[in-house]
């Protein structure tokens, strides 16, 4: 009797040692949190989010804090990030209907984003259309990290390329000639060029421009630069304001819709004929305006995603003004 109650008592004592060693500690926080991207891709302008941070076995939820945003290559701060700016929202779907300010207004809505956001629940990290507005480059973000265990900071744990997005997409381009005065013997003109320019400081205007190969321009005001009658020119896709024509070129104001690629429309009419998808324009330099002696015909398809002034310059590169 005496043997096993000497027995049962270092048991006794054995759980009670194992016990004592117990951690008081409720939940656990991983040193090794990441992101399951080593460095995003981000085009300026578009929409990027990343899944929430990979928890590595920690206790959940995660509370996640952004620290800083830091240039990769020089280590300094960046606040860009974080200041909000004014981008364009649809509301509803643009369509060939809404030719006026008024009803334009009334399909695209205003916000304020910036740049970047990091959710503090689970540590999604997203960019917004407000990326157009900061300096492309490789950067890295700093996080603090809580849950019931406790918090950690985790430096450089997202790098991250801001890539310089476009600022106009030439989509489509071609030209024919023509005979003067009728439409027939139509053939391939294929000597000419396509320059766009933009200047973000100006207002928002798009200002087309035909060229000879010494870069004069053709003059719109004089009727050497006319429409084909049954096909659309840039003004169906940008009807909110009336087309400007200058003795150099026309003119196409348009509204404010930072963050949203123009022209928004989804389709226009010209007569009885309905044109859709993206925004094809057509001109005419007449034959008389050129040594060629016949009709130019140039069509483009251009998108435009920036605030500011462009000009498209579509320059004929054998032909002289006559």
């Amino acid at each position: 009797m005496k043997k096993r109650s000497f027995i049962i008592g270092l048991a006794g004592l054995s759980l009670g040692l194992l016990d004592s060693c117990k951690s008081d500690q409720i939940g656990y926080l991983s040193d090794n949190l990441r992101y399951n991207v080593e460095n995003l891709q981000v085009n300026q302008g578009t929409v990027v989010y990343t899944d929430a941070i990979v928890a590595n076995g920690s206790t959940t939820p995660l509370t996640v804090n952004l620290v800083a945003v830091r240039n990769k290559e020089t280590g300094e701060l960046s606040t860009e990030f974080s200041k909000e700016h004014e981008i364009s929202t649809y509301l509803a779907e643009v369509t060939w209907r809404d030719t006026t300010l008024e009803l334009l207004k009334a399909k695209i809505g205003k916000a304020k984003y910036p740049p970047m956001m990091v959710n503090a629940t689970g540590g999604r990290v997203g960019f917004t259309q407000a990326t157009q507005f900061v300096t492309p480059g490789q950067y890295t973000i700093d996080v603090e990290v809580s849950n019931i265990a406790g918090q950690k900071k985790f430096k450089n744990i997202l790098d991250f390329n801001v890539i310089g997005a476009k600022k106009e997409d030439i989509l489509f381009k071609s030209c024919t000639s023509s005979d003067y005065g009728a439409e027939s013997n139509f053939l391939p003109y294929t000597d000419y060029e396509i320059v766009v320019e933009h200047q973000a400081e100006g207002e928002n205007k798009i200002i087309y421009q035909w060229e000879d190969k010494n870069g004069k321009p053709f003059n719109p005001k004089k009727g050497e630069v006319i429409k084909r009658g049954d096909r659309p020119t840039f003004k169906n896709w940008s009807p909110y304001y009336p087309e400007e024509v200058t003795d150099t070129g026309l003119v196409y104001r348009y509204p404010d819709v930072s963050g949203l690629v123009y022209p928004i429309m989804n389709g226009t009419y010209v007569g009885t004929e309905f044109w859709s998808g993206d925004p094809i324009s057509y001109y005419r330099i007449v034959g008389t305006a050129t040594t060629l002696g016949r009709n130019l015909n140039p069509v483009s398809t251009i998108k435009f995603y920036r605030s500011g002034t462009y000009t498209v310059r579509f320059r004929f590169l054998t032909v002289t003004h006559s």
